[in-house]
């Protein structure tokens, strides 16, 4: 199979947090088959809230890039405390 045929999972905002399985992380792109778990609960930490700051629902499957409050994934090292 060619590999630059495979889609990339799509990339979540870093703003993104959830209170799921332990070791989930959604700061970066999403691996589908592990760790999603459907029933976490997800907030932002620019709101604090359910919703983010353009007042649509955060969830790993909409807070991408094409929402206007995105934040890309940093490089930054894991347990990292960039918010914004």
């Amino acid at each position: 199979m060619d590999s630059s045929n495979e889609q990339k999972p799509p990339c979540v905002c870093r703003r993104m947090r959830s209170k799921g399985t332990p070791g989930v992380r959604y700061d970066s792109a999403v691996d589908w088959e592990t760790g999603f778990v459907s029933t976490a609960t997800f907030w932002c930490v620019a709101t604090g809230e359910s919703v983010g700051p353009d007042d649509d629902q955060v969830h790993p499957h909409i807070c991408g890039e094409a929402r206007l409050c995105f934040r890309a994934p940093t490089g930054e090292a894991e347990g990292s405390r960039v918010l914004d």
